[in-house]
C-alpha cells in the first residue's frame, strides 16, 4: 500500500531536523568547543531554539529567506550573549564582533548592527533575563514549510 504524502512529508521533515541535528553536532567538535561535553536537549532543561525563536519573533519579518533568517539568527545571538557578559566587557565585545563581521568602510552596515544589536540587548534584559545559557551555536534547515533551528547552549550556571 502506498505511503500518504503526509506521511512522506513527516518523514523528510523528522530526516531534515536529524540532519540539522548532526550538522551541529560536527559543528561543534570542529569549533573553539571542541574539547567540551555537550548535550543535545538535556532533561529537564528549557529548550533554547525555542527561546530564541521567541527572542527574535518582533524581527522575524525581516527574515524572508533561508539566509536572512540565519543572519538574523547570527545578530540575534551575538547580541543575547554579550547581554551576558559582564558591562564592562560588553562594548568590547560588540566591536570585536562588529570588526570581525563587517567591513569597516561600511559605515550604514556598522550603524544598523550596533542599532539591531542594542535593541535586542534591552529585549534579553527586558523579557529574557531569567535565560542565563549562553549560545554557542546554531544549526537552521528548511524543512519545507518553515524552518528548523537547533541550539547549543551553556547549562545554567555553566559559563563559557
Amino acid at each position: 500500500m502506498p505511503q500518504s504524502k503526509s506521511r512522506k512529508a513527516r518523514r523528510r521533515r523528522r530526516a531534515s531536523k536529524q540532519d540539522g541535528f548532526k550538522r551541529l553536532r560536527a559543528q561543534l567538535k570542529e569549533g573553539p568547543f571542541h574539547d567540551h561535553k555537550f548535550v543535545i536537549a538535556p532533561g529537564g532543561e528549557v529548550k533554547m531554539s525555542e527561546v530564541l525563536g521567541a527572542f527574535i519573533e518582533p524581527y522575524i519579518d525581516l527574515a524572508d529567506t533561508i539566509e536572512a533568517y540565519r543572519r538574523l539568527l547570527t545578530v540575534a545571538v551575538a547580541a543575547w550573549n554579550i547581554a551576558l557578559a559582564p558591562k564592562a566587557e560588553q562594548q568590547k565585545m560588540l566591536d570585536e564582533i562588529a570588526a570581525a563581521g563587517i567591513p569597516a568602510d561600511d559605515v550604514e552596515s556598522h550603524t544598523v548592527f550596533r542599532e539591531m544589536v542594542t535593541m535586542l540587548i534591552a529585549r534579553k534584559k527586558q523579557y529574557f533575563a531569567a535565560y542565563t545559557r549562553n549560545i554557542i551555536a546554531f544549526e537552521v534547515t528548511d524543512i519545507g514549510d518553515s524552518y528548523h533551528l537547533v541550539v547549543a547552549s551553556t547549562l545554567e550556571n555553566d559559563p563559557i
